[in-house]
């Protein structure tokens, strides 16, 4: 993503060595572990994975909802970043916003759509009087939300109305980053197109970056420029979108990409891994993957973690087999 300078753009978030454990009962859950990396100036980043991948506790830590093991550092636009939202300034609380997958979760149905957008804009833009009604104009009408609804309870509205609403109060503030966890799922298809493109619209409008979290591969693709692979709590594979999808190199990416029918509805040859996830609580030693992986190689792969191979053009994968040799492998596979 170059800018007119010919230069690199900007980085809008940096992570460095996020991992998160929870202690549940008598065992420690690594949800997250050692994961790095950086968001673009108004690029998306989109996470992908099998559920229990560690995406959703990511975006908590990025978001600072939960706390991150030691040795963890954030960045935003190169200022480091307190790890817990409540320890953050008010600049980097508005800077760093989330969309949620469901909007009742944080829509309070007692007060009308004026009066949670307003509180937004009071909290986050610190507008009051007319400059807060104008603005509240303004972004209703940046997020297609007619103003007859001004008015309205959200038990009144449809899911996607009450999508609009939530996207209207994230960008209350004019956010940097905005965190979509599942923004579409609970969504009929039909308006599931009519949120993202608001959300592509918003984002060139802006500039924003977006951490963009979702199990619809399709959509996914469609809205990401790079995309990341987690598989228990680690990044398997991160590259642009096209070349992910078009080009995976991970073995783990190439099975959970397999399952997903090509526009005109055809698969791939089909990928099937053995086994289920494995847990958090007992994840397998060396590479997390190995378990599942059909191109395991005996003895590393199940002793030591793997590295961080270049793939070119930025695109890097975690795995033991050289990026060449793993090319070769999958074509005799396939």
């Amino acid at each position: 993503m170059p800018i007119a300078n010919g230069g690199e753009p900007p980085l809008a978030l940096s992570a460095r060595n996020l991992s998160k454990t929870f202690r549940v009962g008598d065992e420690d859950v690594r949800a997250v572990h050692d994961v790095s990396l950086d968001l673009v100036q108004g690029e998306t980043l989109g996470l992908i994975g099998e559920s229990g991948s560690g995406k959703t506790t990511l975006a908590k830590l990025l978001l600072g909802l939960v706390s991150p093991d030691k040795g963890a550092t954030l960045e935003l636009d190169g200022a480091s970043l307190p790890e817990r939202v409540t320890k953050r300034s008010e600049a980097q609380v508005k800077s760093l916003q989330i969309v949620f997958q469901n909007p009742d979760s944080a829509l309070n149905r007692a007060h009308s759509v004026r009066q949670l957008i307003a509180r937004s804009l009071s909290k986050l833009a610190a507008l009051h009087g007319e400059a807060k009604e104008r603005r509240l104009h303004t972004l209703t009408e940046a997020v297609r939300l007619p103003e007859r609804y001004l008015g309205s309870r959200t038990r009144q509205l449809s899911g996607g109305l009450k999508q609009r609403v939530a996207i209207a109060r994230a960008f209350a503030g004019d956010p940097r980053v905005v965190v979509c966890d599942e923004p579409t799922s609970a969504l009929d298809v039909s308006v599931q197109a009519a949120i993202l493109n608001l959300l592509a619209d918003l984002q060139r409008e802006r500039r924003v970056s977006y951490v963009f979290i979702s199990h619809d591969l399709h959509v996914v693709r469609y809205l990401s420029d790079r995309i990341a692979v987690l598989y228990l709590g680690r990044i398997m594979e991160i590259g642009r979108a096209a070349a992910v999808f078009e080009g995976p190199q991970h073995p783990y990416t190439e099975a959970l990409l397999s399952s997903v029918p090509s526009v005109d509805g055809t698969h791939a040859k089909r990928i099937r891994l053995s086994g289920e996830l494995p847990s958090a609580a007992n994840p397998p030693s060396g590479c997390v993957f190995h378990t599942r992986c059909s191109l395991k190689i005996g003895g590393i792969c199940e002793t030591e973690a793997p590295p961080c191979r270049d793939a070119g053009d930025g695109h890097t994968i975690h795995c033991h087999i050289p990026v060449d040799e793993l090319r070769t492998l999958q074509r005799q596979v396939s």
